[in-house]
C-alpha cells in the first residue's frame, strides 16, 4: 500500500462519503416533499454551519463542521434523528402528520436511493470502460492445495457454493477469501454432468487486509472476455452485483452475530479514509467502482432495524401498521436516544481501533 499524506486521506474520504450521503439524504427530500412534508434542513454533516443557503422552499441547504454523514430536518422534527415528540403530530406539513404509508415511503427512500446510485456507477462504468467477464471455469488447479485433496480438476465450471449461485471467477474467488478453515459444498459441472464436491479452503494471513483470508489453489482460465454494455445490458449487470454484493454484506453481518468476524474485517471512517485514498491514487474507474459499493453497503446497513437508522423507523412504522396505532411517543424517543448512544459508541470504538491499528 502506498504511503498516503494527511491531504490524501482527507481528499479521498470527502470525495467519496459526500456524493454517497448526499444522494441517501436526496432520497428522503424528494419523497418528503411529494407527501407535503416541509424539509427546514438539508446538511452534510453534523454540527455548526460551515456554510449554505436558503431555497425558495424555505430549505436550509448547508454543509457543516464534521463530515460523518448527513441529515434532512422536517417540520416538527425535534432533531436530526426524528426523535418524535406528541406536540408534532398535529403540525401541519411535518413529518409526524404524514400518513403512515409516506412516513414508510419517506424513510425507506433513503436507503434505496443508495442502491439506485450504486447502480448508477456500476453502469457508467459498465457502458464507457466496460466490464471484464471471466467465467467460473478452473484454469489449473495447484498441487498440494486444498482443490487437489478435494479432486477438484482444470475445466470445472463452478455453479454454486453452498447453495449460491456463481456467476463468474470473482464469485467464487469472493466466497473463498471469506471461508478460511470452512468446509465448502461446490456443485460443479464437469463434462455433461453435475457433481458437489466438498473443500475447505487454507487459510493464510494477508497482511495488507490484515485478516486471514481462504485459499483454494486454483487459477483462473488464461483470459476473460472484456466487453462494454449496452444500457439494458448494463443496468441489469449492475443490479446483479449489487444483489450479490447485498448478499455477501449480511454473510459478513452473520458472522458479525455469532462472533465469528475477524478485527481486519471491522473498520470505521478512519479505514474507509484509509482505502479511499488508496484508490483515489489508482485512478477514476476504481475509485467510482468503491464509491459504488460504499453507496450499497450503506444503503443495507441503514435498513438494518436499529433504532434511530432508517429500519429503525421502519419496524416502528410496521408495528403502527399492525398495531392500527402508533407505538408510545415517549417510548419510541427511549428507544431512538438509546439508538443514537449506540451508534455513537460503536463509531468511537471503531475509531479508536483504526488508530491502533495504524499505530500498530
Amino acid at each position: 500500500m502506498p504511503e498516503l499524506g494527511f491531504f490524501d486521506l482527507i481528499f479521498g474520504f470527502l470525495l467519496l462519503i459526500t456524493p454517497v450521503v448526499y444522494f441517501h439524504e436526496l432520497g428522503h427530500y424528494w419523497v418528503a416533499r411529494k407527501a407535503g412534508v416541509i424539509v427546514d434542513v438539508f446538511s452534510i454533516g453534523f454540527g455548526p454551519e460551515i456554510f449554505g443557503w436558503t431555497s425558495k422552499s424555505g430549505t436550509r441547504w448547508r454543509f457543516s463542521v464534521i463530515p460523518l454523514g448527513g441529515y434532512v430536518k422536517m417540520r416538527g422534527d425535534d432533531d436530526p434523528a426524528s426523535t418524535p415528540s406528541a406536540i408534532t403530530n398535529n403540525v401541519e406539513g411535518s413529518f409526524a402528520n404524514a400518513g403512515l404509508y409516506w412516513r414508510m415511503a419517506i424513510v425507506a427512500a433513503g436507503p434505496a436511493a443508495n442502491f439506485i446510485l450504486g447502480i448508477m456507477l456500476f453502469a457508467i462504468i459498465y457502458m464507457s470502460v466496460g466490464k471484464q467477464v471471466i467465467p467460473p471455469v478452473i484454469g489449473e488447479v495447484m498441487p498440494s492445495t486444498s482443490a487437489a485433496s478435494a479432486g477438484l480438476l482444470a475445466g470445472d465450471r463452478v455453479l454454486e457454493i453452498d447453495g449460491i449461485r456463481i456467476r463468474n471467477f470473482n464469485d467464487m474467488r469472493g466466497l473463498v477469501v471469506e471461508s478460511p478453515n470452512k468446509r465448502l459444498s461446490f456443485v460443479l459441472q464437469r463434462d455433461s454432468r453435475e457433481i458437489e464436491v466438498y473443500v475447505t479452503p487454507n487459510s493464510e494471513y494477508n497482511e495488507q487486509l490484515q485478516l486471514d483470508i481462504g485459499i483454494l489453489g486454483v487459477k483462473s482460465p488464461p483470459s476473460g472476455e472484456f466487453i462494454r454494455l449496452g444500457l439494458t445490458d448494463a443496468i441489469a449487470e449492475a443490479s446483479s452485483d449489487a444483489f450479490h454484493m447485498s448478499v455477501v454484506i449480511l454473510r459478513s453481518l452473520g458472522r458479525a452475530a455469532s462472533g465469528n468476524m475477524q478485527q481486519g474485517e471491522v473498520g470505521g471512517p478512519v479505514r474507509i479514509a484509509e482505502i479511499s485514498g488508496t484508490v483515489l491514487n489508482q485512478g477514476l474507474v476504481p475509485f467510482v467502482l468503491l464509491t459504488a459499493v460504499i453507496s450499497i453497503n450503506l444503503g443495507l446497513i441503514n435498513l438494518l432495524p436499529v433504532p434511530a437508522l432508517d429500519g429503525g423507523h421502519l419496524a416502528f412504522f410496521l408495528l403502527e401498521a399492525c398495531r392500527g396505532r402508533p407505538l408510545p411517543v415517549g417510548f419510541q424517543a427511549i428507544m431512538m436516544r438509546g439508538g443514537i448512544a449506540l451508534l455513537l459508541g460503536l463509531t468511537l470504538f471503531l475509531v479508536v481501533n483504526d488508530i491502533i491499528r495504524l499505530l500498530q
